[in-house]
Formats: C-alpha cells, sequence, structure tokens
C-alpha cells in the first residue's frame, strides 16, 4: 500500500513537472516573434507613417497608402525624431509647419515616457532616497541616507543601518501637518540623480489623498494637492521633465491614464480608450509641434494623435494574427489540456498559474487514454484492473499523466 502511494505521488510531480517543461519545449520549436509596427507621425505628409520588420533581417519603412521608403527619406519626413541624423546630413529644415526649429529646441521640447504592464507588476524596494531638490552643486547627489514609509517615515543612514530619529520626525511632522493619515497606499517618484533636477514623490496615504513630498535646502515641503481621492489610482509614474509641463501619469483600477500637471496639481484624462495596464505597454511621445499615445497588446496597436492643447487630431489603428489564433496554438490546446506558467511578460513576479486550455484538450485526453491503453494491454501487458486510476490521471492530464503512468510503472505485486 505505502509503495502504491509513493508511486502515486511520484505521477504527480512528474505530472506538474511535465505540464511546465513540455509546453516551454514545444513554443522554443513553434514559437515566432511578432513584429509590431513603430509608428510615427509625419509633419510632411500629414499623417501617420511607420516601421516594421518583415523578418528579423529585413525591415520597411511605409506610410498607409503602402507607399515604401529608403531609411533616409522616411527620416526626412519625420524632423522631430530624427533630427540628429538630419543635422549631420546637413538638411535639417530650419522650420517645420511656421515653427522656427533647430536642435537645441527639439532636444528641450521632446520628451518620451513609457509605461510597461511590468511597471505595474513588480517588487517594490520598500527604500527610497530623497534627494536635494536644490542643491548647491551643478549635479544631483545621492543622499546619505534612505527612507521607509508605512506606519511612518523612517530615514536610515546607509553608512551604519542606524536610524535618525531627529530626520524621521522633521519629515513626520511635516506629513501630519498637511493631513496626512498613515498607513501609506502608493509611493511613486524618480530615485535617480541622471536628470536636471528632482521633484521627490507623490505619496497616496490612507483616505486615497494625494501628497507631494520632497527635500528643499535639507527641510521637508510637504503639499497636499488637490487630485480627487476618488479616482481609484493604481500607480504613479514620475518623470522630471525641463519643459515642467506635467510631474508624470495615473493610471487607475479602471485603466484610465490622467495627466499631474504644473498648474497646481490640475489633472488630464489622456484619451486611452481600449487601453488595458495589465497587457499593453503605452508610449507617449511629445514634440514641439505634437503629442503621440500609443498603446498595444499582442493583437492590437493604438495611436492618437493630440496638439498641444491636448485635442485629438488623429488615430490610427493596426491589428495582426494573436498568438491565440496560430495553428500551432490549436495544436498546443490539443496536446496540452493545461501548462502552468511560472513567469509572464508582463510582471516580474514568480508565481504559478495553471492555464487550461478547455474543450479542444479532450481530443488530446483522448488518444493520451488510447495511447496509455495499448501500450499497457500489448506492450507492457500489465493488469489493468489493479492500477485503473493510472487511466484517472491520464484522463485528468492528457498526455503529462500518459508519459509518467508509463514511465514509472506499478510494481508486480500491485
Amino acid at each position: 500500500m505505502i509503495a502504491k502511494i509513493s508511486r502515486y505521488a511520484i505521477l504527480l510531480i512528474i505530472v506538474a513537472s511535465l505540464s511546465i517543461i513540455l509546453p516551454e519545449l514545444y513554443w522554443m520549436l513553434f514559437n515566432k516573434p511578432i513584429y509590431k509596427p513603430t509608428v510615427y507621425y509625419s509633419t510632411v505628409l500629414d499623417d501617420f507613417i511607420y516601421t516594421q520588420y518583415t523578418d528579423k533581417n529585413n525591415k520597411i519603412y511605409s506610410d498607409l497608402k503602402d507607399n515604401t521608403y529608403d531609411r533616409k527619406t522616411f527620416e526626412t519626413m519625420v524632423p522631430f525624431s530624427f533630427y540628429y541624423d538630419l543635422e549631420k546630413w546637413g538638411i535639417l529644415p530650419e522650420s517645420v509647419k511656421g515653427l522656427q526649429i533647430t536642435p537645441k529646441f527639439i532636444r528641450y521640447n521632446s520628451q518620451v515616457l513609457r509605461i510597461t504592464p511590468r511597471d505595474l507588476n513588480t517588487p517594490l524596494i520598500s527604500l527610497n532616497p530623497l534627494i536635494e531638490s536644490q542643491s548647491d552643486f551643478a549635479r544631483l547627489e545621492m543622499p546619505g541616507e534612505l527612507f521607509r514609509i508605512d506606519q511612518k517615515i523612517e530615514f536610515i543612514t546607509a553608512l551604519d543601518n542606524s536610524v535618525n530619529d531627529s530626520m524621521s520626525e522633521i519629515y513626520n511632522q511635516a506629513l501630519i501637518d498637511q493631513g496626512f493619515c498613515f498607513p501609506v497606499k502608493i509611493i511613486a517618484g524618480n530615485p535617480t540623480t541622471r536628470k536636471s533636477f528632482d521633484e521627490g514623490y507623490f505619496i497616496v496615504d490612507a483616505q486615497n489623498s494625494v501628497f507631494h513630498l520632497k527635500k528643499v535646502k535639507g527641510q521637508p515641503r510637504c503639499i497636499k494637492t488637490d487630485i480627487p481621492s476618488n479616482l481609484n489610482i493604481r500607480t504613479l509614474i514620475i518623470r522630471e521633465h525641463s519643459r515642467k509641463e506635467f510631474y508624470g501619469l495615473i493610471v487607475t483600477w479602471t485603466d484610465e491614464v490622467y495627466m499631474i500637471t504644473y498648474d497646481n496639481y490640475s489633472i488630464l484624462k489622456l484619451p486611452t480608450e481600449g487601453y488595458h495596464a495589465d497587457d499593453m505597454a503605452l508610449l507617449l511621445s511629445i514634440n514641439p509641434l505634437h503629442k503621440l499615445i500609443s498603446y498595444s497588446d499582442s493583437r492590437e496597436m493604438k495611436c492618437v494623435l493630440l496638439d498641444n492643447d491636448y485635442k485629438v487630431v488623429n488615430r490610427y489603428h493596426s491589428s495582426w494574427t494573436p498568438k491565440e489564433e496560430w495553428i500551432s496554438s490549436k495544436v498546443a490546446a490539443i496536446l496540452f489540456p493545461f501548462d502552468i506558467e511560472t513567469q509572464s511578460r508582463n510582471s516580474d513576479y514568480k508565481y504559478l498559474k495553471v492555464n487550461f486550455n478547455g474543450i479542444t484538450s479532450l481530443i488530446g485526453i483522448l488518444i493520451a487514454l488510447l495511447a496509455t491503453f495499448f501500450c499497457k494491454r500489448f506492450v507492457y501487458r500489465d493488469e489493468l484492473t489493479n492500477n485503473w486510476f493510472d487511466f484517472v490521471i491520464v484522463a485528468v492530464s492528457g498526455i503529462f499523466g500518459a508519459i509518467a503512468v508509463l514511465f514509472i510503472r506499478p510494481e508486480p505485486w500491485d
């Protein structure tokens, strides 16, 4: 009896292992890359144009009328994106749409901000540097202490891991004076010195109020913003830029995207209909004339062109056959009744997720049952009635169970 239980325990371990390994091996053989277009807006054509790989070695440059261009011609039609090449070639125009331009002007008025599913689904380090925002020196410098914040804010000296009680008390009091309510729900900043200035952190408290905290000449500056507390904020993406048009973006749990402007923290809703934060990467590209929002997943891309007043000027939509509809995916659904996923391309978290392939997998299960019966009856000549539970395992797990029960055979006395 113990031997039989031990065997079935081994079988279950093998089934679980195979449900991870076999699908991965299958897709190593049959997976193919999805070549998404990279979309720009041409101020020359007044329309969208794009680049796209047809395979890993060939790239096309095209407009929406299927006219193709060589690379240099393509770049001349998007001067704000490729001004560095045009300047090198000596063909950067002096003006675009009546706007006088120089490389310095384009660089100052251009910004790119990206949000990926990994940004929303990744482990967060609970220690944060609070950079001096008005340093006496030309470059930003990392501070000698880090802070953690939950039931209170606490600064820790990095050199000896000791708590700086006086500094912690000063910053705690600054938050409390502004009506901050612990514990903290969200904290967001841009903790790097590779920028021209620092805006500190935006912090969401227990009552969903949003506070702006930064260090100014060694002292806290805390402001309770007027960002609505019923916005249902999921995360904030903070990115400083010399234009000082906006602090960053808000993503809500209902997949809405808002911009936090420098106009007294007022928010501006962006036109991102159809955006799904857990599956789509969103890119905001800003140049002196336009704002381009593009977001895409495994089946489609949507682009929205805005003017400098954030009014919609044009839209673009492209779609392609998603992986779920490939022939290889349909074959996989027959072969594997389920698979166990340990890592998602949209998350940095490790987890175990069982994905079932639906009713189609019954075909593969039936084939696995017939193969198991044939091998046991005519090849191994096992006593089927004494090991009927092997067929239950195969009926539940298909090819995984068939391999397991045929590889780990019952003992003669079972």
